[in-house]
């Protein structure tokens, strides 16, 4: 079982070793990522300034799922920008429907920062989303797990997600931080979650800004699995967020995966020398163009065979089948006799 109040603790089991790293005082690779979630259009107030009446459910969504592609382009061309992924939620009627979850390495956490911040300057934010960068503070991990494993891309991986926002400005960090394990419903998540899920890791994101004036979530739970979404995995998953709504563990929600993107490769540009030419115009590989389509005959592809062949082999077939009949058509007529030739014979 893991308890909170440790800074770095390991938990031995006859078959995994479970890790929970503080950012602070451990040597892991933590880091800075950027979490947006996008709102649904389906729960804008008639009221609002974004209601468009004359946009049925479907072309909202369409609208919306254009919209966060169009930002996974954005995210994924900016400077600093690793990996990232776009999260779908599985809910009936979802508060955020999408979720973007990007990662910025090989900065320090100030340009990381200034990195993520001018990236959200770029996007398009309807006044309900929320968009941020935020500092992982602790983690639940196996210790064979590779910190710097990539994001999962199979549908069958999905997050439990829970959101907090800080009510009380009195409270103490240290103190809330310290417990953090009860509070976000990590340890229980933890202990029931079934094996068949492959739970990965846990991650306890905070925000830089934590005062009364931000809107912004506060602190952020992410729960990663890799088989979660499983068919056979699905309901119990569900049925898992409901009982920690019960607990008011948060905003919960449960995501999957829906597209893995990462940093375009860079084309090298050509090298001159004088002993190459350089070509303005692209180069083209000769040796897959393919000849020009011809109208398709009847019963023969042309991708197949030229039309000299074709008909090569189809009066191949026709001799075979003449001379199966047991005559040869290019016989002189004499052979036959007409009825007036039998006629005189009788």
């Amino acid at each position: 079982m893991v308890s909170s109040g440790f800074r770095y603790l390991s938990t031995q089991s006859s078959e995994e070793v479970i890790d929970v790293i503080d950012a602070e005082n451990s040597m892991a690779n933590f880091q800075t990522v950027f979490l947006g979630f996008v709102h649904n259009p389906a729960n804008i107030d008639e009221n609002s300034e974004e209601y468009a009446p004359q946009y049925n459910g479907f072309q909202r969504e369409d609208f919306l799922l254009d919209k966060v592609l169009s930002e996974c382009n954005t995210i994924r061309t900016h400077e600093g920008f690793s990996d990232g992924i776009l999260l779908k939620c599985c809910d009936h009627k979802p508060m955020f429907t999408y979720l973007h979850y990007a990662l910025f390495k090989n900065r320090t956490h100030g340009s990381q920062l200034t990195c993520i911040n001018s990236l959200i300057r770029q996007l398009d934010i309807s006044s309900k989303s929320q968009y941020g960068a935020y500092d992982e503070v602790f983690a639940i991990q196996k210790t064979s797990l590779n910190p710097d494993a990539a994001l999962p891309t199979h549908r069958h991986a999905g997050y439990i997600v829970s959101c907090f926002k800080i009510l009380d400005q009195s409270f103490k960090q240290h103190t809330l931080e310290k417990s953090w394990l009860g509070w976000t419903g990590a340890r229980e998540i933890y202990k029931y979650s079934p094996r068949n899920w492959n739970l990965r890791r846990i991650t306890l994101h905070r925000h830089p800004l934590i005062n009364g004036t931000n809107r912004s979530f506060a602190y952020i739970l992410l729960c990663e699995f890799g088989s979660i979404l499983h068919p056979s995995n699905t309901i119990q998953a569900l049925d898992m967020c409901e009982r920690l709504r019960a607990r008011n563990c948060g905003h919960i929600a449960l995501y999957q995966v829906q597209y893995n993107y990462n940093q375009p490769q860079q084309v090298p540009p050509p090298t001159v020398s004088p002993w190459t030419a350089v070509s303005l115009s692209p180069k083209t590989n000769h040796q897959h163009l393919r000849p020009p389509r011809n109208p398709m005959m009847r019963g023969y592809s042309q991708d197949v065979d030229s039309a000299t062949e074709t008909a090569r082999r189809r009066t191949a077939l026709l001799r075979i089948r003449d001379r199966s009949l047991g005559y040869d058509l290019e016989e002189p007529p004499t052979r036959y006799h007409s009825y007036q030739q039998f006629e005189e014979i009788s």
